[in-house]
Parts: structure tokens; C-alpha cells; sequence
């Protein structure tokens, strides 16, 4: 995990968020288990790991695209650096937005300019622009560029189904110097 992204799940997990928090992508690269675990930003919180396939800080298989958990039923969804190894986003992002309850966060990263790294596919590479498309369903969305302005490293984005809590105001602010 980039340190820009950790920073940025570290500001996520001080924002005001209740459980369960489910984490799409929770199989760290090899070579990252050290610090790419983001368990440890959510104590007190029910937190459940998700990947496509079984591997460390991993607690069920899912696939994003179809998830397990009943409509209404997360606090937060965290996918980082993950959504450039799913086949479809959009539907992902449509799945993550059903199984949060109103008032439910999302936070997203990926790449825009990164090399290729199958874990296990690299399907992807997006833009601030893009990442405003996949946060469509959601009624607030935060949309961060890291890097040059017109060719970024990392996007970052916030989602949340509903009014609450208002991010517009949310500082970030370790994140946003970055960027």
C-alpha cells in the first residue's frame, strides 16, 4: 500500500462511522501484509475482510459484484486500490451502494497512472472523472486526484447513501495537502 493511500484510510477511519465496516480487497500483495492490514484503523467496530479468494485478512469470500450481505446492512464499505482488478465497477459500486444503510460510507482509491499488477487481474485505470461515474448512486461524493493534474498517480473517492454525515465539510486534511 502507497503511504498516500494509508494516510487516506487513516483520515476515513476518524471519520464518524459505525459497523460494520466490510473491506472489499482485503487480501494484502505479496510483500504488504505489514501495511496494507487496515483492521487496525476500526477498533471497537465490527470489521469483516472480503476478497475473491482466501488469503491473510481474509474473513469471507465475496465477490463485489454480487455481495452476501442483506440490503442495508454495512456502515461502510473500504475498497482501496482494489477497483482496477474488478471486471465491472459500476457494478460493484451499484452493489456496495445496496448493501450500505442510510447514512453509510464508502471510501474508494485507485490507480490512474501505475503499472500493471495482476492480484490477480488489472483490468483498469481511472480518472477523477471516472470515479465522479462509478460514485453516481451515491447523494454526496468526494472526489480526490493524487499527483500531476492532468495525469494523476491514485484518484481517491467518498460515497454516502443518503444526507448523513455531511461530507462536504469533512476534513482530509493530510489527504488534500497530498493531493
Amino acid at each position: 500500500m502507497r503511504p498516500h493511500v494509508r494516510t487516506f484510510a487513516e483520515e476515513v477511519a476518524a471519520m464518524p462511522i459505525t459497523g460494520p465496516v466490510v473491506e472489499i480487497g482485503a487480501r494484502p500483495a505479496e510483500g504488504q501484509s505489514e501495511i496494507a492490514v487496515l483492521r487496525s484503523f476500526f477498533p471497537g467496530v465490527d470489521y469483516v475482510g472480503c476478497d475473491i479468494q482466501e488469503g491473510p485478512n481474509v474473513d469471507r469470500i465475496e465477490d463485489v459484484h454480487a455481495l452476501t450481505f442483506d440490503d442495508d446492512s454495512v456502515g461502510a464499505v473500504i475498497a482501496l486500490d482494489t477497483l482496477e482488478h474488478v471486471a465491472d465497477p459500476i457494478r460493484a459500486l451499484q452493489e456496495i451502494h445496496r448493501v450500505l444503510r442510510p447514512g453509510g460510507i464508502v471510501a474508494i482509491s485507485s490507480v490512474m497512472f501505475f503499472v500493471i499488477h495482476a492480484h490477480p487481474w488489472d483490468y483498469w485505470r481511472f480518472t477523477p472523472e471516472g470515479f465522479s461515474k462509478l460514485l453516481e448512486p451515491f447523494e454526496q461524493r468526494r472526489v480526490l486526484a493524487f499527483g500531476w493534474d492532468e495525469m494523476p498517480e491514485t484518484v481517491f473517492g467518498l460515497g454516502v447513501k443518503g444526507t448523513a454525515p455531511d461530507i462536504s465539510e469533512l476534513p482530509l486534511p493530510r489527504t488534500e495537502a497530498a493531493c
